[in-house]
C-alpha cells in the first residue's frame, strides 16, 4: 500500500482525521470500560446492569422523597424557597401524578403507619411485582429538633408504560446490549484507521526541498532523541498522575461525565503529542541520523574515537547481524522488565494482584510501543517500496524516478544499489542501441570507401582496353589507376591496423622522449600544408622541456593522424591551438580548431571507427584517423578525450611524465 500526501491540504486533513480517530478511539473505549463496569459482558449482564442503573436513580429519589415528606409534615410554615421546592417535588410524588411515572412509594412514620404513598387504590407494596424494589430507612427532623425516623420503600412497575428516566434507562441497557460487541470491533477499526493515518503522515514527511536541497531541521528534530523519549514518557507520566488523581477523588463514580471529558481532554493532548514524535522519528529515519542524534550515541562516539576505534562497532555490522543483534537486545531488555515485575509481584506485601503496581509495567509496555510501531511501519513501507522498484527494473522499466525519501540506513544503501544498476542498465541500453546503429553505419562505410576506388580502378581499366595503351588518354587514366590504388591500399593498411589494435598484435617500445622537441619537429613536417590551407597553427609550451615516457614511432602517427584530421577539417583562415602544460606527474596536450563542418555529434561519436564530421563523405579520409589515434595513445599509458563545443573541435592528451635525461 502505498500512501501520497502531497499538498499542505491533504496533510492537515489526515492529521485532523488522526486526532478525530483517536478521541474516537477514546470514548468508545470509556463506553466499553463503562460497560465492563456493569457486568454487560458477563452472563447475568441485564439483571446486575438494571439493578445498578436503577440503584443510582432511586438513591437520588429517596433524598428526594426524604425532602418532600418533610416538607409535607411542615405544612403551612414554609418559606418562598420551601414552597417551591415543594411544588416541584408534589409534581413528581404525588398520588395525582402517579400515572407519570413508573416509580412506587410508600413512606412509613416511626409508629408504623404509611404517612406517604403513590400507590393506587388496592395496590401494595408487598402484592406489587416489581422489576426492581428497594427499602431505606431514614431520620428527619422537626423545626423543633425532634427526630423522627421514617421508613421508605421504593419499586419499579415492570411495565414502564410512563415515559420518565426509569423507562428510557431501561431502554438505554437494552441498546447497549445490542452494541456492547459492535463497538469492541468499531474500537479495533479506529485504531486500524488512526495507526494507518499516521503511518501516511509519517511517510509523507520531506526532507527536500523542490530543488533537491536537504530542508533545514525543525526545533523538535534537532533534540536528541533519547531526550525526546524521556520527555515524552514524562508528559504521559505526568498526564497518567492526573487520571490517577481523579481516579482517588472517586470523580469516576460520583460524576461519570466529568470523568469522561477529562479523559478525552487528556487524550487530545497524549494524541498531539504523540503525532510530532512520530513524525520527527520519521523525519530523523529519512535523514539518516535516528540514531546517531542521541545522547547515548554521542557519548558511545566519543568513547570509540578516543579509543581510536571509529570503524568498528555496531554501525558496522552488516545487516543480518544488526538486526539480530537489536532483536535481541530488544528481547532481553523485555525479558529483564518482565522479570523485574514478576518479582516484584511475588514479594510485594499482601500477595494480592490489587496491591500490585501493573500500571508502571503497562506505561513502560506502551512507551516501548511507541517507539517500535514507527519504525516497524518505516521498515514495512521500505521494504514495500524496495520490493516495487526491484519489480519494475525485472520488467524492463528503466525510466521511472526511483522513490527513496522514505529510506533509511541499510534500506537507503539497498536502493543506492538498484540506482546504481539502473544507471548501469540504462547506460548498457544506449550502448546496444549505439552499437547496433554503429555497426550498421560500419557496414556502410566500409563499403562505400572500398566500392569507390574499385569502381574507379574497374572503369578506367576498361577504358584503358577500349582506347590501348597508345592513345592520349592512356597516361590521364594511368594516374587515376594509381591514385586509386593508393587510397585502396591505404585503407587496408589503416584497417589492418586498427585490427592490431583491437587484437593487442602490436609491439610498443617505450623510451624518453622530449615532448615540446617532438612536437616542434612534427609541426616543422607540416608547415607547409598549414600556410597552403591558411592555418596558423599558434604553439605554446609551459615549459622548455617536457619529457615523457613514449613510443616515438607510434606517437608520430599520432600526431599525423590528428594534424592530417586538422588539414581535412578545419575552417580556412582560422588559428590552431597547440598548448603543452604540466599536470601533477603526467603531460598535457591540447589541440583546438575551428571546424568548416557543422559537427552534429559528441566528442565520444567522433572517435569511433568510419565516424566522420563530414557525414556528407564529401572529404578525404575513411572515418579511422581520430580511433587509430585514441588506441596509440592509450596503448602508451595516455588518455585521449576529444569534445566538441559548437564549432570547436578539441582533443585532450596526457602522458606519463618521464625524469629528463
Amino acid at each position: 500500500m502505498k500512501f501520497s500526501l502531497k499538498s499542505m491540504t491533504d496533510r492537515a486533513t489526515a492529521v485532523f482525521l488522526f486526532i478525530l480517530l483517536i478521541e474516537i478511539s477514546v470514548a468508545v473505549a470509556l463506553g466499553i470500560s463503562s460497560l465492563r463496569d456493569y457486568h454487560f459482558y458477563a452472563s447475568d449482564y441485564r439483571e446486575y446492569a438494571v439493578q445498578a442503573a436503577f440503584e443510582v436513580k432511586t438513591e437520588a429519589d429517596v433524598a428526594n422523597l426524604t425532602q418532600y415528606f418533610r416538607l409535607r409534615q411542615a405544612g403551612d410554615d414554609l418559606s418562598e424557597t420551601q414552597r417551591t421546592a415543594l411544588h416541584t417535588l408534589n409534581t413528581r410524588f404525588s398520588a395525582d401524578n402517579a400515572q407519570a411515572t413508573n416509580l412506587r412509594y410508600s413512606i412509613l412514620s416511626d409508629d408504623g403507619r404509611e404517612a406517604l404513598t403513590n400507590l393506587a387504590d388496592g395496590e401494595t407494596m408487598e402484592d406489587t411485582p416489581f422489576i426492581y424494589s428497594r427499602f431505606d430507612a431514614a431520620t428527619i427532623y422537626a423545626d423543633d429538633g425532634t427526630p423522627q425516623q421514617i421508613q421508605i420503600r421504593i419499586g419499579i412497575l415492570p411495565q414502564l408504560e410512563a415515559r420518565d428516566a426509569y423507562r428510557t434507562v431501561y431502554r438505554l441497557i437494552g441498546v447497549a446490549v445490542v452494541i456492547r460487541y459492535p463497538i469492541v470491533v468499531l474500537l479495533i477499526l479506529t485504531v486500524i484507521a488512526a495507526l494507518l493515518i499516521l503511518g501516511a503522515l509519517m511517510s509523507s514527511i520531506e526532507v527536500n526541498d523542490a530543488n533537491g536541497s536537504e530542508k533545514k531541521e525543525s526545533f523538535i528534530d534537532r533534540i536528541p532523541l533519547d531526550l525526546l523519549i524521556v520527555l515524552l514518557l514524562f508528559i504521559f507520566g505526568f498526564f497518567g498522575v492526573l487520571v490517577a488523581l481523579t481516579a482517588v477523588a472517586d470523580v469516576k463514580t460520583t460524576n461519570l461525565v466529568l470523568w469522561n471529558a477529562i479523559i478525552l481532554i487528556i487524550s487530545f493532548f497524549l494524541s498531539v503529542v504523540t503525532l510530532v514524535f512520530n513524525l520527527s522519528v520519521a523525519s530523523r529515519i529519512k535523514r539518516g541520523h535516528v540514531y546517531r542524534n542521541t545522547l547515548v550515541f554521542r557519548l558511545i562516539a566519543r568513547i570509540r574515537k578516543l579509543a581510536g576505534k571509529e570503524n568498528d562497532g555496531y554501525f558496522k555490522v552488516p545487516f543480518i547481524g544488526k538486526a539480530m543483534l537489536t532483536v535481541g537486545l530488544a528481547i532481553l531488555a523485555e525479558l529483564a522488565v518482565v522479570l523485574y515485575f514478576v518479582y516484584a509481584y511475588i514479594t510485594n506485601e499482601t500477595g494480592m494482584l490489587s496491591d500490585f503496581k501493573f500500571g508502571y509495567y503497562v506505561a513502560f509496555w506502551t512507551a516501548g510501543r511507541f517507539v517500535l510501531i514507527p519504525v516497524f511501519v518505516m521498515m514495512a513501507l521500505n521494504l514495500n517500496q524496495l520490493r516495487e522498484n526491484g519489480e519494475r527494473l525485472a520488467e524492463g522499466d528503466y525510466q521511472f524516478d526511483v522513490d527513496s525519501h522514505i529510506m533509511f540506513g541499510d534500506f537507503r544503501q539497498i536502493n543506492a544499489n538498484l540506482n546504481k544498476i539502473q544507471g548501469e542498465m540504462m547506460e548498457a541500453a544506449e550502448e546496444k542501441n549505439r552499437s547496433y546503429r554503429l555497426r550498421s553505419e560500419l557496414i556502410t562505410n566500409i563499403s562505400h570507401d572500398i566500392k569507390t576506388p574499385l569502381t574507379s580502378i574497374v572503369n578506367y581499366v576498361d577504358l584503358l582496353r577500349h582506347t590501348g595503351a597508345d592513345s592520349a588518354e592512356a597516361a590521364e587514366y594511368m594516374d587515376i589507376l594509381q591514385t586509386q590504388s593508393v587510397k585502396l591500399t591505404k585503407l587496408l593498411e589503416s584497417l589492418i591496423e586498427v585490427s592490431k589494435l583491437t587484437t593487442g598484435d602490436i609491439s610498443v617500445q617505450m623510451d624518453t622522449l622530449d615532448l615540446v622537441i617532438f612536437l616542434q619537429q612534427s609541426a616543422s613536417e607540416f608547415e607547409d600544408r598549414f600556410a597552403d590551407a591558411k592555418l596558423e597553427l599558434v604553439q605554446d609550451y609551459a615549459e622548455s622541456e617536457m619529457p615523457i615516457a613514449a613510443d616515438g614511432d607510434k606517437l608520430w602517427r599520432v600526431f599525423e593522424n590528428l594534424f592530417g584530421n586538422i588539414l581535412k577539417y578545419a575552417q580556412h583562415g582560422t588559428r590552431v591551438y597547440l598548448d603543452v602544460t604540466r599536470a601533477g606527474d603526467r603531460v598535457k596536450v591540447t589541440l583546438k580548431n575551428i571546424s568548416a563542418v557543422r559537427l552534429q555529434m559528441d566528442g565520444a561519436e567522433l572517435t569511433h571507427r568510419f565516424v566522420r564530421a563530414d557525414t556528407s563523405r564529401h572529404t578525404d579520409g575513411y572515418g579511422l584517423g581520430l580511433s587509430i589515434a585514441r588506441s596509440l595513445t592509450q596503448i602508451q599509458h595516455g588518455t585521449f578525450e576529444v569534445s566538441v563545443d559548437g564549432d570547436l573541435f578539441r582533443v585532450d592528451m596526457t602522458f606519463e611524465a618521464a625524469q629528463s635525461a
